[in-house]
């Protein structure tokens, strides 16, 4: 086994090294075919084996995962998106007088 052959598994405890080798993984195996054939669905990579299970929803594709591979150490991505949630306000939906330093017109 050469240099460039040794498998190296990331650090567990530690969720970046998690979230690095699952991207790196999805860039080196799946990103190419999956982008082109099943953009929005969500795949969960296994990073100890480099196993990527696909679901139409985050939970779908981790409960398959998870059947398919009980020990694994699972990375979420949602196919074709910068993150696998999107997380922002929306505050046509709030009440001004619900923001912090407002008060309801007497």
């Amino acid at each position: 086994m050469t240099a460039r052959e040794v498998k190296i598994e990331p650090n567990l405890n530690d969720p970046k090294a998690i979230s690095d080798a699952g991207e790196r993984i999805y860039d080196e195996r799946y990103r190419q075919d999956y982008e082109r054939d099943d953009p929005g669905q969500f795949v969960a990579v296994d990073v100890l084996s480099g196993n990527a299970t696909l679901g139409g929803t985050s939970s779908e594709a981790l409960l398959k995962a998870r059947q398919q591979y009980p020990k694994g150490v699972f990375h979420l991505i949602r196919v074709g998106h910068a993150g696998a949630f999107e997380v922002g306000t929306a505050y046509r939906h709030v009440h001004t007088d619900r923001l912090p330093g407002r008060q309801r017109p007497s």
